[in-house]
Order: C-alpha cells, then sequence, then structure tokens
C-alpha cells in the first residue's frame, strides 16, 4: 500500500491532488490513499471563516468543491487542525457520517480508524488521530474546538491493546526539534502528545501546524514534522509492506 501525508492544506484543493500527481510521477508510483494533519481548511463558506484563515489568503477553493460536490480524486483521510470551520464538523460528527464528499473523510478526535484498499488483495492500516492544537486553558476540557484535550488523549489510550499503525495529529508532541520556514528551531510543549505515542506505540507518527519540519523519534518510533503545502517537506510518500513502513521520499 502506497500513501501519501499531507501537511497543513488551508482549503487548497486544487493545489493539493495536482501537487500529489507530480509526487507520484516522481515516484513513478500510485498511492492509493492520502492522510492528511489538519488545517485542511473545510469551510463550506468562502466568506465564513476565521482571521487566522484571511492571513492564509482565504477559504482556498474548497468552498467550490463542496458546493459543486466534487468527488476527491483519491480517497483522503484528514484530521481537524485549530482553523476549520468546527460548526459544520460538529454536525458530521453527530451525524455519523464522515464522508464530507466521496472519498473524502474526516477523522474526528481520539478515534480510531480503519482504511481499506483493493489492489489484488485487500489492505489495511489503523490509523488513529487527534486534531487541533495544544492550549493548556482548554487541555482539561472534554471537547474543544481548535485544540485537543486530555479526555481525547485518555480515549485514544483506551486502544493501545488494538494495533495501530499510524498516528496522525495537528500539533507537534512535546520535545521534539522542530524548524520553522523562517529558520527557527524550538522543541513545542504541547502537552499529552508524548505520552499518547508511547502508550498506543504506532509504527509511525506525523503532524502538522508549525509549518517547519522535523524528523525525530519516540522511544524508536519515527515521528515526521509536515511542512505547510507549496513549502518544502510538505508530503512524505510510505509505503506498508507487510506489517512494517517505509519512507519512500518527501515532497517538494
Amino acid at each position: 500500500m502506497n500513501i501519501c501525508v499531507a501537511g497543513d492544506v488551508h482549503g487548497r484543493m486544487d493545489m493539493l491532488y495536482e501537487s500529489i500527481n507530480n509526487f507520484e510521477l516522481e515516484l513513478k508510483i500510485r498511492f492509493d490513499v492520502v492522510l492528511q494533519v489538519g488545517d485542511f481548511g473545510v469551510w463550506i463558506d468562502g466568506k465564513n471563516h476565521d482571521g487566522i484563515t484571511k492571513l492564509h489568503n482565504g477559504t482556498g477553493d474548497f468552498p467550490e468543491w463542496y458546493k459543486h460536490k466534487r468527488a476527491v480524486p483519491i480517497k483522503t483521510y484528514f484530521i481537524n487542525g485549530n482553523n476549520e470551520d468546527f460548526d459544520f464538523l460538529d454536525a458530521v460528527k453527530l451525524s455519523g457520517e464522515f464522508e464530507i464528499i466521496q472519498n473524502l473523510f474526516y477523522i474526528s478526535n481520539g478515534t480510531v480508524r480503519e482504511i481499506k484498499t483493493e489492489k489484488g488483495e485487500i489492505e489495511n492500516i489503523v490509523v488513529a488521530g487527534i486534531g487541533g492544537k495544544y492550549n493548556p486553558e482548554y487541555f482539561r476540557y472534554q471537547d474543544v474546538n481548535g485544540c485537543y484535550t486530555e479526555y481525547e488523549i485518555d480515549n485514544l489510550i483506551n486502544y493501545k491493546d488494538k494495533q495501530i499503525d499510524i498516528f496522525i495529529s495537528h500539533d507537534a508532541p512535546e520535545d521534539v526539534l522542530i524548524e520553522d520556514n523562517d529558520k527557527n528551531k524550538y522543541y513545542p510543549k504541547s502537552i499529552g502528545l508524548r505520552k499518547l505515542i508511547s502508550n498506543i506505540t504506532p509504527k509511525v507518527v506525523f503532524f502538522g501546524h508549525h509549518h517547519g519540519v522535523c524528523e525525530s523519534e519516540i522511544d524508536r518510533i519515527p515521528v515526521y514534522g509536515l511542512n505547510i503545502l507549496g513549502e518544502k517537506g510538505s508530503f512524505v510518500a510510505i509505503k506498508k509492506v507487510r506489517d512494517e513502513f517505509k519512507i519512500l521520499g518527501r515532497y517538494p
């Protein structure tokens, strides 16, 4: 199974799938599934968004894709970031129908999704997700839009006996070295994610949010930070071979 993992998109759907197509051409492969680490940019109305989204050139073309129910070309699974239409995503959770448009699926906070592909034979991966950013003011709450909570982390820890293949989060786990696009280097203090990773022991971890890159380890588990779409290192390709994952490359 060939998997593409993408950084923050902020609604730029055309650019996302054009870039993925270019990545496929570079690697001479076809991706079976795309995973995305939050700030996908789910805004239903292009005029209704938060101030941060305005700084990222608005809602992109997601509202048009949604309006016309345009099918996504590759099965794509995303978690929320801290800049999304949470009224809409809350309604998605309540409905229990997580396919927003054809082939685009939402993984809500603190949940696990088994993803299957059929390519000669059925292959599957188990993906756990925690969206949103760390905010100490809201960490002890049960459910806060745009932030992750201790409750959601504890809920995922309950899955520690289920083999998690891939863990995706929007924010970074504590104490992994990040270099952002302004060449700043720092260690984030996003409480709880490192503990979660140590408990559920995924085979590989990906995060976004920081608009930079990272390559680190937690308890010998590889951890990769993905850049914002359009910047160096905004995609990573991995391949599942039996029960192991191999890094095929970064793009661009």
